[in-house]
């Protein structure tokens, strides 16, 4: 099943708070999921503001460290590609000058 974020919240920022929510051992969505939505949202703002994505990049780097995740096999996973093929998806569908607001307030 599909974490679901609230609508309140960046989703970015949601995501973060699960990750950390899930380092200390807190019911949170799973790895696969988040990993998933980090990437997506990786992909797609890269191209727009590549200064953006660095936190994202760095909170995947610390979970990777602190916690052994293997990445290889997270990204072969069903629930990482619907993750972030939600994730893409989401962004895509944002106009451009939104969708570069979502990438630059994400983290």
């Amino acid at each position: 099943m599909l974490f679901r974020c609230p609508a309140t919240r960046p989703r970015a920022a949601l995501l973060a708070a699960c990750l950390a929510a899930w380092a200390v051992g807190a019911r949170a969505a799973p790895a696969e999921q988040i990993v998933g939505a980090i990437d997506g949202m990786v992909f797609v703002c890269t191209p727009l503001d590549p200064k953006s994505v660095k936190p994202g990049q760095e909170i995947l780097q610390r979970a990777v460290e602190q916690h052994h995740l293997d990445l290889t096999k997270i990204r072969t996973s069903a629930l990482y590609r619907t993750a972030y093929n939600a994730e893409v998806n989401r962004l895509l569908s944002l106009p451009q000058r939104d969708r570069v607001t979502a990438c630059q307030t994400a983290w």
